[in-house]
């Protein structure tokens, strides 16, 4: 069974610095902020070396209009996403949903990542920190977070226990 690529905290396509890929034939890089600082240095390297589209977006219409640009994009593009949390996952969804895969895609994450553990009690997503323990915001139980994360959840799995009283 496939399941697609979902963005989560420790995925591989998040990076620090976007790094070229020689082998592909195009370049498209998506950014939610005006041209910043990792967006313009990568672009300054592959100037001359390489063709590549760049788009920016602020709102719902220009992420529809990435959808468009993501639908007509050819086998071979390499996608480069420079954004906050919210609007990377949503150019990586979108993207996954035009056909790229985890190998075609790279992201750069400005500000904090946002972490989710699902409960095998109630089958509810909580957003969590880096706890090891948490409790679940639906039915109260405690869970242990599991290490492993499911692309079919969208969490990490949280294993409900019953947690011991101090006397």
């Amino acid at each position: 069974m496939y399941n697609s690529p979902v963005l989560f905290d420790q995925s591989d396509t998040i990076v620090e610095k976007f790094t070229m890929q020689p082998e592909r034939r195009k370049y498209l890089i998506i950014s939610d902020q005006k041209k910043t600082d990792v967006v313009k240095h990568f672009m300054n390297d592959i100037e001359q070396q390489v063709q590549y589209e760049s788009y920016e977006i602020n709102g719902e219409a220009d992420l529809e209009k990435v959808n468009e640009v993501l639908i007509l994009q050819k086998m071979g593009t390499q996608l480069y996403i420079a954004a906050d949390w919210d609007n990377a996952v949503d150019i990586f969804t979108a993207a996954v949903e035009a056909g790229f895969t985890e190998e075609d895609i790279q992201t750069v994450i400005y500000g904090p990542k946002r972490r989710y553990v699902y409960c095998m009690k109630c089958y509810r997503l909580n957003e969590i920190n880096k706890e090891k323990e948490a409790q679940c915001s639906h039915c109260d139980a405690m869970m242990e977070v599991g290490p492993f994360f499911s692309k079919v959840r969208k969490g990490y799995i949280g294993y409900p226990f019953i947690p011991v009283k101090s006397f």
